[in-house]
Formats: C-alpha cells, sequence, structure tokens
C-alpha cells in the first residue's frame, strides 16, 4: 500500500504578469495504491522559445503518463526479450532478496541506464518530440510569433527545421512504490529529499552545464543523454521521508553558495508544517508560498511539487526541532560574538582617534607656546581650550 501524498502547485511570475507573459511553469502530481508522482516543468523564457509554455504542459503530461506506464510495466512478469537488466529488476521486485543479492544482481549504474533507456527515452523524451511534432503541424508557426525571434531560429523555424526548440523546458520527475523510488532531471531547477533521520542530499546529479541562464533542455537533440537520474530499492538504502521538486522561481532566491542548504531549510519547514497543520491545510499555504517567491522574490513563475510520508514524517518532527534549536543557539552565539567584536573594533577606533587628536593638540601647543603662555599656564590647560573649542 502506497503511504505517500503527492502535491503541485504553480503560479505565475510578477515580471511576467508586470510584461504580459503567460505562465512558462506547470506542474502535476499523481497518486494511487502503487506509486506517487510529482513532475514540474519550466519553460525557457527565450524569445527564441516562444511556445515554451506549451512545451512544459506537453512535458509534465509526458513524465506523468511514462512514469505510470513503466511503474505498471515493471509490475509485469519477465519477459522473454533479450532484456536482461530489466528482467532482473522484474525479478528482484517479486522474489526476496538480501542487499547483497540485490547489489550483486544489479549495479545502481545498470538500473540508472535501464531507467535512462525505457523511460526516460522511449517513454518521454520520443512521446514530447511526438507531441510537440503534432501541435506545430496542426498549429503552423505565425509572423506574430516569429516577430522577437532571433535571426538565427528565424531562418530555421521560417524553413521548417528544429521547430522543437520553440517548446523548450526543463524537467524533474520524481515517483515512489512500496519497493523503490526514483528521480530523473533535465536542466535547471532543483530536486531534494529529505530523510527521517534529519539529513537531506540532492541524489539526481547537479548538471554543470546549467549556469546563470543557460540550460539543458528537453527540446535538445541529446535530451536522453543529457538527463541525469537515480534509482533506488528501499532495501538498499531507506527512502526519503519527504521529496520536493522545485522550478528555478524557488531556487535562485537563495545565493548560488550553500543553495542545498537554504533550501533544505525551507523544506524542512514545510515538512514540519505537515506534521503540525496537516496535509490539507499545509497544501493551501503552499500555495500562498508560492505567490510570495512569484511576487516578492525573484519574480519568475515558481511551481513546487513532491510528496511526503505522513506517518514516517513525525519520527522526523522532533530530530528537525532539535537541529532547529542547535542553529539558532550557534546563530545567536555568533551574533553576540559579532557584537562584541563590532565593539572592539569601534573602540580601538575611538581609541586611535584620540590619540590622533592627542598628538595634533601637542603639536599645536608646540607651535604656539610662545605666543599663547601668558594666556594658557600649562600643557593640559591648552588641551582643555581645544576641547572646549571644539564643542561650540
Amino acid at each position: 500500500m502506497n503511504k505517500y501524498k503527492s502535491f503541485a502547485v504553480t503560479v505565475i511570475g510578477g515580471s511576467h504578469i508586470k510584461h504580459g507573459k503567460g505562465c512558462e511553469d506547470s506542474s502535476t502530481m499523481y497518486d494511487d495504491e502503487g506509486v506517487s508522482i510529482a513532475v514540474v516543468a519550466d519553460g525557457h523564457g527565450d524569445d527564441n522559445c516562444f511556445r515554451s509554455a506549451r512545451g512544459a504542459k506537453f512535458a509534465v503530461a509526458c513524465a506523468a503518463k511514462g512514469i505510470q506506464e513503466f511503474v505498471k510495466y515493471l509490475d509485469e512478469p519477465e519477459e522473454t526479450e533479450p532484456n536482461e537488466k530489466m528482467n532482473i529488476i522484474k525479478w528482484l521486485l517479486r522474489k526476496p532478496a538480501t542487499v547483497l543479492q540485490r547489489e550483486s544482481l544489479l549495479k545502481k549504474e545498470e538500473a540508472q541506464a535501464v531507467l535512462k533507456e525505457k523511460l526516460i527515452e522511449q517513454g518521454i523524451i520520443r512521446a514530447w518530440f511526438k507531441i510537440t511534432t503534432e501541435d506545430y503541424t496542426n498549429n503552423p508557426i505565425t509572423e506574430e510569433e516569429l516577430k522577437n525571434v532571433g535571426d538565427k531560429y528565424r531562418k530555421r523555424y521560417t524553413e521548417g527545421t528544429d521547430l522543437h526548440h520553440a517548446y523548450g523546458a526543463t524537467l524533474i520527475a520524481a515517483a515512489i512504490t512500496p519497493y523503490y523510488w526514483f528521480g530523473i532531471h533535465i536542466g535547471d531547477g532543483r530536486f531534494t529529499a529529505l530523510y527521517a533521520d534529519g539529513t537531506f542530499d540532492q541524489p539526481v546529479p547537479w548538471d554543470d552545464k546549467c549556469y546563470l541562464n543557460v540550460t539543458t533542455s528537453i527540446c535538445d537533440d541529446d535530451a536522453a543523454v543529457q538527463a541525469r537520474c537515480y534509482f533506488s530499492f528501499h532495501e538498499l538504502k531507506t527512502p526519503p521521508v519527504a521529496v520536493f521538486l522545485c522550478s528555478d522561481g524557488i531556487d535562485d532566491n537563495y545565493p548560488v553558495d550553500e543553495n542545498e542548504k537554504h533550501l533544505y531549510k525551507l523544506y524542512r519547514t514545510i515538512a514540519l508544517t505537515f506534521a503540525e497543520d496537516g496535509f490539507e491545510s499545509t497544501y493551501k499555504q503552499l500555495i500562498d508560498l508560492a505567490n510570495q517567491f512569484a511576487t516578492k522574490g525573484k519574480g519568475d513563475d515558481t511551481s513546487i511539487a513532491g510528496f511526503i510520508n505522513m506517518e514516517v514524517l513525525k519520527k522526523a518532527v522532533p530530530i528537525w526541532k532539535k537541529q532547529i534549536a542547535e542553529e539558532e543557539s550557534v546563530l545567536e552565539k555568533t551574533t553576540a560574538e559579532n557584537t562584541a567584536k563590532e565593539e572592539t573594533q569601534a573602540e580601538s577606533k575611538l581609541e586611535k582617534l584620540e590619540q590622533a587628536a592627542l598628538e595634533y593638540a601637542a603639536s599645536e601647543y608646540e607651535k604656539n607656546t610662545v605666543s599663547q603662555k601668558d594666556d594658557i599656564s600649562s600643557y593640559g590647560d591648552f588641551l582643555f581650550s581645544k576641547l572646549k573649542k571644539g564643542k561650540k
């Protein structure tokens, strides 16, 4: 029985509203007895990708359907076709096996290779290219759509080549069953998993080709090759208590350095809210949160999706609260130390200023000894007269 519940929220960015653009993000979720699925796609905001909003919706739909079919396929009996690794996965899902047996029969890299071939390439990317082809065939590109396109792509589109590029989008998807879970990632955005022991990670490797406004895309000719993925049996590693996927409308609001830690703290807070306020209430609060990012943050379209185990979540709550208390303690100590340091620096600066003033006064005294010896009886009186003049 599936113990996870999924969620998905997408809101239009403030900057898109301001400039009269539609929402180019898309997300969806799916739950049944055997699987929970979450998907996020972010259409490219480039003028050359003027149909990216459609591309994102197509990507989300293809991923959700492809994952359901892939999970169903794994539930079917082993086949006689020469796909040995796939048959091993199917066999392992139906037969009792120790961790050692699983690791010896199927390496992590082999499982991920099967995932890339059977799901990402055949189940998602091919389906996406097919549906975009149908779309531009039934809805030819117009001159109005081409008015802001660069010369390079205007020429290509006019000649009827590389038309899929107009639909470019990133894609992040995750699914979990009672026996295994996996994730796929094309382009930017973030994929984060939280565990009941208080740890977190980004199981799908980051793509170094994604930087600033540059990203890989589902529309790339080598999208299947560039796609990253993760696959794990629950016996090999305890599954996450929660998984969060987000478009760059969220993660771009945080510093590049330690971006993962900032996102973890955000997701930890959301997970705690799920535990304390319940699923439905927190789901509604997520919409408000997404709107805050979309309007007061970077202003980009914002999507957040994922799934969470409401039962196991309770075990993580005391660990997370302890982490927060320790972090607050460290922050208070650091703040106090910084305040003391600033005060010391200020005192040192004041002492240097006072010393400089005394040296200046002494110099002035030497210059005026003869002319002021009748009015000032001593060096101390001279300094005092300087101080009084400074106060006027």
